[in-house]
C-alpha cells in the first residue's frame, strides 16, 4: 500500500530532472523499485482509513505524498509521523526553520506546524523514527515553541 500522491510523485518522469543533482540517483532508485512492485501496488489517499482503526493522514513537504498515520483503539490514539518530524531539536524548537531532508522545505515547515497544533489539540500521543527515548510521547507547547515528552506506553 501507497499513498497515490508519493507513487505519483516518484513514479512521474520529470521527478529525475527536477529533484536535483544530488537526489537524482534517490529518484531513479525509487523509480525503479516501483517498477517492481507495480501490479502488487494498492493506492490510498490522506483522509483514507487504510486499515481498521488506520488512517492516513497527508503531511507533505518531507516528499510531496508523506503519510502520517494515526491508530486509533476507542478514544485512545496515537499518530505515527513518519519523517514530518525529524531533527526534534531544531523540529520542536522551531518549526519554521527549513530542513535539508524535506523536498519541499516550506511546506515541511508548513505541515510541522499544524501537525504539532493538531497533536496538541487531539492529544494525541506520537511516534517518531527521529525522537528520542524510544521515539513515542506527547507534545506540549513551551516557551521556545513546542517539546517532546518522551513516555512509554
Amino acid at each position: 500500500m501507497i499513498g497515490r500522491a508519493e507513487w505519483d510523485y516518484w513514479w512521474a518522469p520529470e521527478t529525475v530532472d527536477t529533484i536535483g543533482e544530488a537526489r537524482a540517483a534517490m529518484a531513479v532508485g525509487a523509480k525503479r523499485r516501483f517498477e517492481a512492485i507495480e501490479d502488487s501496488v494498492e493506492f490510498f489517499d490522506g483522509g483514507q482509513e487504510v486499515l481498521p482503526g488506520i488512517q492516513a493522514v497527508s503531511t507533505p513537504g518531507h516528499t510531496p505524498g508523506h503519510m502520517s498515520f494515526e491508530v486509533r483503539s476507542g478514544t485512545e490514539a496515537a499518530l505515527v509521523v513518519g519523517d514530518a518530524i525529524g531533527n526534534h531539536h531544531v523540529a520542536f524548537m522551531k518549526p519554521e526553520w527549513p530542513s535539508g531532508s524535506d523536498q519541499d522545505a516550506e511546506v515541511a515547515a508548513s505541515t510541522r506546524i499544524a501537525l504539532l497544533d493538531r497533536i496538541i489539540a487531539d492529544d494525541l500521543k506520537i511516534a517518531g523514527f527521529h525522537l528520542p527515548g524510544g521515539g513515542m510521547g506527547r507534545v506540549e507547547h513551551d516557551a521556545n515553541g513546542y517539546r517532546f515528552l518522551p513516555e512509554a506506553f
